[in-house]
């Protein structure tokens, strides 16, 4: 019985075909680990550099040729590897080249083919194959075993049979200086042995070097043939008692637990186990590096693309189908899988949307002012606002929209003016009080729409049309233009409420409600909110309404401002326009919902707010919450922070934020006094780097070990990101408030993965699952809680909704008061409830709901992001 290798690396080539340096590395570092008598083990090792077909042919024939049963042999080839057209695979040599045609000499290679036929051929009964090249996993095609007897070998050399281990599958590049480099690494140190018997089985070392890898290059595909047992075939030794394998297993353990991160506890623990294994500081360190190093280079790559990306899309937007084909290619080449690169151009995508929009108000707000100044918009005021367009980076038809808005509007008080001023006198006076109400009213009047406005940012020709066509009442056209923009764009709910309206408006139904939200300060979160909203309308609607008579949703934009919100609040009370109004799901913050409760107190308008948990919010008809008392919420978040082994917490919170300033209070009394180690941390201050190291500084000082972030949700989100951002990188636990549980935290990544926030709603479980799925199933795959755009405050939503629709389904059957002040009364009293996906929803007291707590951390699945998952 024999172990014998040959181990083949062309590094360099003619013609066309790029230099592969690695090649020889390669081939040098597999017969260190194979000639090693505590690895390998193996009784000879051939090398073979650079060959021509001849010799390389005549190497492998010698190989496979007059070997016996038991023998093991080890053949392992680093070069190109050259698919044709009918899918043959190709070694190259050091000759292999193309004709003028760029077809390629054959007889340059070696085929694939004839390396089948020599395994087949040799009665050896183990037969292990190692490539390290392009396209290796079409090797697979043609793979034939004779059907010798079965011949019994000795236990040490494990299962009989075939193997054959490939860089990648039949379709694809391999990376240069990668895979070789952690099948070596894997003997090397033992690491590849999993079952940690003593011996690394080929099965074993497939699966270890399958898995480094794809933490560098995760689209890389390494496969695995086996005929027979070849997969348990043992290929080397691996120490059983080696201090430097015992801690690489457990470094690998917790990189694998922080996704190339190790977590403060990890750090702990490895300290301990670095110490009863009396390894030096140096050789430890050695060790963490090597574990980490694929992760390190997955993530320059993932920057490499996100740099490239960045630079493409400032220079073109929309990119074009050929700078669309060059950034594949880039994927390509660095490796990234498609759910790698998406989840980067979301995120740039989403910071591009939200500063357009920003220029977008910029525009709008000087136009207005322009026309509000002048009835002629003279040739330098037009040059000039074309250039104010080219340095904003707007859209034609955008800007074309916004000033087509404006005129519209305002040439609906000239028509009452002009002959105004013709009279003169008191009606001149007249005259200017309407141009003064216009420019009063204007701003606000293209904050609420039934659907003659686009307020969402999420516009298309189709909905342009149909907004059109429904300020004309002209609702079948309306109807068609809003389904054929949802077919294009079926995660918008701002269209699918306009189509729900328009379809109610053919019913003749004035059954109205209405949902505020914070469209020009947080699109994503308003558009959290109105999902839940558009869905449970949706919902009613396709079951016949509500008596028969269908929904209508008026969508206002409050900008999360507590003036804005209490003209809001003034519409919908006051406004003859607004008057069949029944309900307000909103405002988003409590500050706004605060400012905006008195007027519909006295307006007897019910107002349901499905995210603000403030503690002064008040409780009394017609303001309600469907979130859950305050005090749970701090109460779980507390005690999950001392399990966690935190033992001094800093607060972080928004003293400008009245949400914000009660949880901070709240928190302080769960955890106790001693505890709480920093308050002074107000978000609202921070405005550089350098406060965010002082404050995280003195809490290095005080010994702090845990931090929790409580932004408000109109201007601090930013800054509790880029704090528990820094803080992580002090190895600090991290808690949040639910108001930092949005898409934009999750596109931040591993910068705060790990945190845990407190939810009202838990997405993995019973009926907040079903909701879940139902919602991912109407928005489309877009729209999953896992990757951020389907949040607690779309369930919230979709319950302060139904709990509306519920109430008005009683006042339909009873009629009894004036239906405002009837539904306010109803909704108060103690005998109403209503099953929510978030729990059972009722308003005679706090609502004691069930709290989530979630922890950001990479999905294992397909999609590509960070995950929340239950506790």
């Amino acid at each position: 019985m024999a172990k014998l290798a040959l181990l083949i690396g062309v590094s360099e080539y003619q013609g066309n075909f790029t230099q592969l340096p690695a090649a020889a590395k390669d081939v040098e570092a597999m017969k260190q680990v194979l000639q090693d008598p505590k690895i390998g083990g193996f009784d000879r090792v051939h090398t073979l550099l650079n060959p021509e077909p001849q010799a390389m042919q005549e190497a492998i024939e010698e190989l496979f040729t007059n070997r016996h049963k038991e023998d093991l042999l080890l053949l392992f080839f680093s070069g190109h590897g050259i698919k044709n057209d009918q899918g043959k695979l190709y070694f190259s040599t050091r000759i292999t080249r193309k004709n003028h045609d760029g077809d390629l000499v054959r007889a340059s290679t070696v085929p694939a083919s004839f390396m089948h036929e020599m395994m087949s051929n040799s009665f050896c009964k183990r037969q292990v194959v190692i490539l390290d090249c392009c396209f290796s996993g079409a090797f697979a095609q043609g793979m034939i075993v004779k059907n010798d007897d079965f011949v019994d070998i000795r236990n040490e050399l494990g299962g009989e049979g075939r193997a054959v281990l490939t860089s990648s599958a039949s379709t694809q590049y391999s990376f240069e200086d990668t895979y070789t480099r952690y099948i070596v690494e894997g003997l090397n140190t033992g690491a590849a042995d999993r079952d940690q018997d003593g011996w690394i089985s080929v099965d074993e070392l497939h699966q270890y070097a399958k898995e480094k890898v794809q933490e560098s290059v995760p689209a890389m595909k390494p496969e695995i043939y086996a005929i027979k047992e070849g997969y348990k075939i043992q290929l080397a030794k691996a120490p059983t008692n080696d201090p430097n394998l015992k801690y690489r297993q457990e470094v690998e353990f917790w990189a694998k637990q922080g996704s190339g991160e190790i977590i403060p506890f990890g750090h702990a623990t490895l300290d301990a186990l670095r110490v009863s294994l009396k390894l030096t500081t140096e050789a430890a360190t050695a060790i963490e590096a090597e574990v980490l190093e694929p992760y390190r280079i997955y993530k320059e790559r993932l920057q490499k693309y996100e740099d490239q990306f960045r630079k493409q899309i400032e220079s073109e937007f929309p990119l074009s189908a050929h700078t669309r084909e060059h950034l594949k290619r880039f994927q390509r080449i660095l490796g990234l899988r498609d759910e790698d690169v998406a989840l980067i151009e979301n995120r740039i995508f989403g910071e591009r949307n939200r500063q357009y929009q920003e220029n977008l108000q910029k525009y709008e707000d000087e136009f207005r002012h322009i026309i509000q100044r002048k009835f002629r918009v003279s040739n330098q005021i037009v040059a000039n606002l074309k250039n104010r367009q080219q340095a904003l980076k707007l859209r034609n038809e955008d800007v074309e929209r916004i000033e087509k808005r404006l005129l519209d509007e305002r040439n609906r008080y000239l028509k009452i003016l002009i002959p105004l001023l013709v009279v003169g006198g008191l009606l001149a006076v007249i005259a200017g009080s309407l141009v003064t109400q216009w420019i009063k009213t204007s701003n606000l009047d293209r904050e609420i729409s039934l659907g003659e406005d686009i307020l969402l940012a999420q516009a298309s020709s189709d909905k342009e049309e149909g907004v059109k066509a429904f300020a004309k009442k002209d609702f079948d056209n309306a109807i068609k233009s809003f389904e054929s923009s949802l077919s294009k764009h079926p995660n918008d709910p701002e269209a699918l409420i306009y189509k729900n309206n328009a379809e109610a408006a053919q019913t003749s139904s004035d059954l109205k409600i209405a949902v505020s939200i914070p469209i020009g300060t947080n699109l994503n979160v308003a558009a959290e909110i109105l999902r839940g909203v558009a869905q449970a309308q949706n919902e009613q609607n396709q079951q016949g309404g509500i008596d028969g008579k269908k929904l209508w949703v008026a969508i206002a934009n409050d900008n999360n401002n507590p003036a804005d919100a209490k003209k809001i609040a003034t519409e919908f009370v006051s406004n003859r326009k607004y008057s069949s109004v029944l309900a307000v799901v909103g405002h988003n913050s409590s500050d706004a919902s605060v400012k905006a409760g008195d007027v519909y107190k006295k307006g007897y308008l019910v107002m349901i707010s499905p995210t603000s948990d403030a503690d002064k919010l008040p409780n009394d008809p017609p303001i309600f919450h469907t979130m859950p008392t305050l005090k749970i919420v701090v109460n779980e978040l507390s005690k999950n922070a001392k399990k966690a082994g935190v033992t001094k917490i800093v607060i972080c919170y928004d003293s400008q934020a009245q949400a914000s300033g009660s949880f901070k209070d709240k928190f302080f009394e769960a955890f106790g006094k001693a505890g709480v180690v920093g308050t002074d941390c107000d978000l609202s201050k921070i405005n550089s780097d350098s406060q965010i190291n002082t404050i995280l500084g003195k809490a290095k000082q005080i010994k702090a070990n845990g931090i929790l972030v409580v932004p408000g949700v109109r201007s601090t989100i930013d800054k509790a990101i880029k704090m528990a951002a820094a803080a992580k990188k002090q190895n600090l636990k991290l808690f949040g408030s639910s108001t930092i549980n949005t898409y934009q935290t999750l596109e931040q990544g591993q910068d705060i993965e790990g945190m845990v926030v407190a939810v009202p709603w838990n997405p993995t479980a019973g009926i907040g699952e079903k909701f879940a799925m139902k919602a991912t199933e109407l928005w489309g795959k877009n729209v999953d809680w896992r990757t951020g755009n389907l949040t607690w405050r779309t369930a919230m939503a979709y319950d302060a909704t139904q709990a509306i629709i519920q109430g008005i389904k009683t006042w339909e059957k009873e009629q009894g008061k004036p239906p405002r002040e009837w539904l306010t009364n109803k909704l108060a009293s103690k005998n109403f409830s209503v099953n929510g996906v978030t729990g059972k929803v009722s308003f005679e007291g706090d609502r004691n709901g069930e709290v989530s707590l979630l922890q950001l951390k990479p999905i294992n699945s397909t999609v590509t992001g960070y995950d929340s998952y239950a506790e």
